[in-house]
């Protein structure tokens, strides 16, 4: 191989190791201390748990039909991810610790609870999968961080919002080729 070949090898090499980090978010990453972490994790999940309230809400005490709990209920996700989005992150970040985590699943399980008490077993087992994220992937929010993510892992993004952060692998994010 010529040196120039070498060197755009490396190149390459090199903006691809930067988009496989960027695409992929862990909690593990040595980025963000375990802090900012959490407060990344809260405005992920704030969207995806008012979704969540809303559908059990909706279904029990609203008593809609589960299609219409669910539409309604996903025009109430979009709207918390828009707010999570292009809102006040620092605010969602605190409100999010009540919509993810082990306080949304508590609150999922209730929902659950209640729903079987009242013998809606369709509510029940829906509530009770989302308390453990199962359902996630038919909820708006999820499919709306997935589109925002721009070669970036969203929770990246998020990280980027909360803390004005620039990651290293940033500056060798372009064009693959």
């Amino acid at each position: 191989m010529t040196p120039e070949e070498e060197v755009a090898h490396a190149k390459l090499h090199l903006r691809a190791s930067a988009h496989a980090e960027a695409s992929v978010y862990s909690l593990n990453n040595p980025y963000l201390i375990p802090t900012q972490k959490a407060a990344v994790e809260a405005v992920y999940q704030f969207p995806l748990g008012a979704m969540s309230f809303a559908f059990g809400c909706l279904a029990l005490a609203a008593d809609q039909s589960l299609m219409a709990a669910y539409l309604n209920a996903s025009f109430i996700g979009a709207l918390a991810w828009a707010l999570a989005s292009f809102g006040p992150t620092k605010l969602i970040s605190r409100i999010g610790f009540i919509t993810g985590g082990w306080v949304a699943t508590l609150i999922d399980i209730a929902l659950a609870a209640w729903a079987a008490y009242e013998q809606r077993w369709a509510v029940a087992g829906i509530m009770a999968t989302t308390a453990f994220g199962i359902t996630s992937i038919v909820m708006s929010p999820t499919w709306l961080w997935s589109s925002q993510g721009k070669g970036m892992n969203p929770k990246y993004r998020i990280a980027k919002r909360l803390f004005g952060l620039v990651f290293p692998f940033e500056r060798h994010l372009g064009a693959l080729g």
